[in-house]
């Protein structure tokens, strides 16, 4: 499985199997292909948003998918997530970090593949999917 998983923070590392397994799953049919995967304090993500999306705050996952590089091996796409909005969100969803820390990494897997959640019906969908693919990792 071609995912290369990164820790800003180490405290999250000893789940690198199971958080590059739900990354495949989310990529589906582009499973094959080089991803790699952050797991990124704050700083590290409110730069991303404002550099690339113009955004100067927060967010749980940003996902990049990266033009034809003319190495063999290059990274497709990276997928970034922030740990401390993570751990926010799962105290306030009531489950563990590491369950939204895999929620997270699966929706910026989908979105790496192809998937949009500008509307509420897309989101819905993307919610969905999330779902039933987090099952099969179980």
């Amino acid at each position: 499985m071609p995912v290369n998983v990164f820790f800003e923070d180490k405290g999250t590392a000893g789940s690198r199997t199971l958080l590059a397994r739900a990354a495949a799953l989310g990529l589906g049919r582009h499973s094959r292909r080089k991803v790699n995967l952050v797991y990124a304090g704050g700083p590290a993500i409110k730069k991303l948003n404002k550099a690339f999306l113009g955004k100067d705050r927060l967010t749980d996952v940003i996902a990049f998918n990266l033009p034809p590089a003319p190495v063999p091996g290059s990274p497709w796409g990276e997928i970034y997530v922030c740990v401390p909005v993570a751990a926010r969100q799962a105290k306030a969803m009531g489950h563990s970090l590491l369950t939204e820390l895999l929620v997270l990494t699966v929706h910026g897997a989908l979105h790496l593949a192809g998937m949009d959640d500008a509307t509420p019906a897309l989101r819905r969908r993307m919610n969905e999917k999330t779902s039933r693919l987090l099952k099969k990792l179980h």
